[in-house]
């Protein structure tokens, strides 16, 4: 029999899927015993009384909820008797909510109206309480970033379409929320990502790979900012980024989007091709559905040039989505992708002497000679279900199973290594209303990630958790949610270590703004990387610290939303993160190698401002300005912590040349300006020049029924920078976009 730590997570999470499959069987155990009623309707705009689309409704204080078809339509073939609220929401139109009375078997229909808002915003969040929430009930900052936001800014991965929410910034791949994270070359994200609130961090570096999906198959990008640890554990110490993926429309739909663009030539002096470097790739996607299933699938490819020597980029990915409706009362989705990409390894730009330097101290856009060639092949597998109950108006059972496998292969001409990491995990959870205005949701959850690697030996790190949420309306206008998750950890399956992650929230709904206030501990656990880690590149050494211990933090929240009139919207939050044991690369050994270790004590605090305008100039201008501050120092060494920016500012706007440029068609122009400090400290390289990162991007759009065409300049004024030591950013850069739904 076999037997050690790889046998006996097998036992668990086997164990843990009967439980899984035993829950969701119990279909007839779940019939209400209350006579049935059913309840039917439509969403209209109060603008023309024309049909609303892809609305949010939902049943106030039950399990049920909807979304509506293409003619406005909703129902619900089994609902509680007496009076219920239902409420509904729908980007760009203000939520509405109606009373009504269920006595008979066959209440007649209800039609909502909803007032279209200037101001658009999503009306829908998930990620902040784990249940489907109208996001003005979310106890804790979260930013979205929708699909038209996606679509009007051309954006061409998932990490590009949150860089403009305020407070988050991405440093070569990698994301900063709140100053939460520093640099660390992809090992350990403190931010945890999820898609349709599935966890898909690497399972050995735990780190992010943005491109698990394409930007067209996704509907929104939700941001929670602070720690979601009581929700989601270790991973989530700075922040949440959930992915959602699109709706399947009933009738065929067919997309499509091409792409193609150049980068602009570096001065003279430190020009290294004689062309300009291009860009060009595909996504194309079809979906359908056929009785109770709803199929998609999605493929696309990428071939980029490199603005660096040696950046080249080719990647092809492919996707597919089923979703089985037999029913009201159960759906469930199977989800799997899978990513190739073959890309040029690029460390640090060329100092002099290592290439053809024409007598300069160094050459940004060019690398050291010995490394051209130089690739790194790597292949990301996902795999997903899930699944979701409805027992009765009160009760409901969520389940999900999943397997993400990343594997890379580094093809360096000096030494090459690989690496294969698996996670599998799998959740049970409850989400039950015992009285209106109360919801509690619990579950447990099982993560087994497991690395065999040149880089990082072979190890394996087993996660089991146990966590609970209740959320009450204690008077008309307050509610107050309170929660906890207890999560033991244990490395190659020796050395359990618990820790317990509480979280409380309170949201006050005053007549002209909105009060939200939260504090919670959070944690994160290191990743294998950071523990096991021993390689060298370019003359760095990284050594193993096998003794890292879990990081830890106190964090605190308040915040306010208003709305001045029906075109302006006001959000503001003070954020204070106390930090224990906090893990950042540090030099060692006087300074010739590099080691993962526990800083003793940080502190994190700041403010985020935001203010977004709508249909002002005669319905043609909006626009958004955000500003966060942030002072982030390491209390120990009392100096401040590494790569994080003391200010970020963005500022956007869109105008719409008339609502019809033509028959049909409509033609907007749009900017985005950003602007972060330099780093008031960096851990290697200290003595290089360090500028502020001050970009403006244009873009302009022109619609036609189905057919979209953008074009966009970013970094018009080919601002030369670094976020990270001797990385330079992209140059100008031009591109032309062509979409199309059919």
């Amino acid at each position: 029999m076999e037997r050690g730590p790889a046998a006996g997570r097998r036992v668990s999470l086997g164990r843990l899927l009967l439980v899984l499959a035993a829950a969701l069987g119990l279909c007839a155990e779940a019939r209400a015993q209350a006579p049935a009623h059913s309840l039917a309707g439509v969403v209209v705009s109060g603008a023309d009384s024309t049909p609303v689309a892809g609305a949010f409704v939902e049943i106030a204080g039950t399990t049920l909820h909807t979304t509506t078809d293409a003619g406005g339509q909703f129902a619900f073939r089994r609902t509680p008797p007496g009076i219920l609220v239902l409420r509904a929401a729908r980007i760009g139109f203000l939520p509405a909510a109606v009373r009504l009375r269920t006595d008979s078997a066959a209440t007649p229909a209800v039609t909502v109206v909803l007032v279209p808002a200037p101001i658009e915003v999503s009306p829908v969040v998930v990620t902040a309480s784990r249940e489907t929430h109208l996001a003005e009930d979310a106890p804790t900052s979260v930013s979205v970033a929708t699909s038209e936001d996606i679509e009007h800014r051309a954006t061409l991965g998932v990490d590009e379409a949150i860089a403009l929410v305020p407070g988050v910034q991405i440093l070569d791949g990698q994301i900063n929320i709140r100053g939460s994270s520093g640099y660390a070359e992809g090992l350990g994200s403190r931010v945890l990502l999820l898609i349709d609130g599935v966890p898909v961090n690497q399972g050995d570096r735990g780190g992010i790979n943005w491109d698990l999906l394409p930007v067209t198959e996704v509907e929104r990008v939700e941001v929670l900012k602070g720690t979601g640890s009581a929700l989601y554990g270790s991973a989530a110490l700075g922040g949440v980024v959930n992915v959602i993926t699109r709706e399947i429309a009933d009738a065929p739909q067919f997309t499509a989007r091409l792409f193609s663009g150049a980068y602009a030539d570096p001065p003279p002096l430190w020009r290294w091709r004689s062309a300009r470097a291009l860009f060009a790739g595909a996504d194309l996607g079809m979906s359908r559905r056929v009785g109770p299933l709803r199929l998609l699938v999605s493929g696309g490819a990428l071939d980029n040039q490199g603005y660096r020597e040696n950046n080249s980029d080719r990647r092809s990915h492919a996707l597919a989505k089923l979703v089985f409706e037999p029913g009201p009362s159960l759906q469930a989705e199977l989800y799997a992708s899978a990513v190739h990409e073959n890309v040029g390894n690029v460390v640090f730009w060329c100092e002099q002497g290592q290439c053809v330097d024409r007598g300069l101290a160094y050459q940004p856009f060019r690398v050291d000679s010995t490394t051209l060639r130089d690739r790194l092949l790597s292949d990301k597998y996902q795999v997903q279900a899930t699944a979701r109950r409805i027992l009765g108006p009160v009760l409901a059972l969520n389940a999900r199973v999943s397997w993400f496998r990343t594997s890379f292969q580094d093809r360096f001409r000096a030494d090459s290594n690989g690496s294969t990491a698996d996670r599998f995990g799998a959740e049970l959870g409850a989400e039950w209303h015992p009285s209106a205005g109360h919801v509690i949701n619990a579950g447990i959850e099982d993560t087994y990630s497991t690395v065999t690697s040149d880089l990082f030996g072979d190890h394996s790190q087993t996660e089991l958790a146990w966590f609970a949420e209740t959320e009450t309306q204690v008077a008309d206008s307050v509610r107050v949610s309170l929660g906890g998750r207890l999560d033991a950890i244990a490395v190659d399956a020796v050395g359990w270590s618990a820790v317990g992650s509480p979280r409380l929230a309170v949201t006050w709904q005053l007549p002209a703004v909105r009060l939200r206030a939260s504090v919670g501990r959070g944690f994160r656990a290191p990743s294998l990387a950071e523990r096991f880690t021993n390689t060298a590149e370019q003359g760095i050494r990284v050594i193993p610290n096998p003794n890292l211990q879990d990081e830890t933090s106190w964090a605190g929240e308040a915040g306010a939303t208003t709305r001045l009139g029906e075109r302006f919207e006001l959000d503001a939050a003070l954020f204070w993160n106390e930090y224990q044991n906090l893990i950042e690369p540090g030099l060692v050994s006087g300074g010739t190698q590099i080691q993962f270790a526990n800083v003793t004590r940080a502190r994190v605090r700041g403010l985020d401002l935001t203010a977004r305008a709508a249909a002002l100039a005669d319905g043609h201008l909006s626009g958004e300005l955000a500003y966060t501050f942030l002072d982030a120092r390491d209390l120990t060494l009392d100096e401040p912590l590494a790569f994080r920016p003391q200010h970020l500012a963005t500022l956007s706007a869109d105008w719409v040349f008339g609502r019809k440029a033509g028959r049909g068609s409509t033609l907007a122009a749009g900017f985005d300006a950003r602007l972060a400090s330099s780093p008031q400290r960096v851990e290697i390289f200290e003595s290089d020049r360090r500028v502020p990162a001050q970009t403006l991007d244009l873009r302009a759009t022109w619609r036609r029924g189905g057919l979209e065409v953008i074009g966009k300049v970013e970094n018009v004024f080919n601002y030369i920078y670094t976020l990270v030591p001797r990385t330079l950013e992209p140059p100008r850069t031009y591109s032309l976009s062509l979409a199309t739904t059919w």
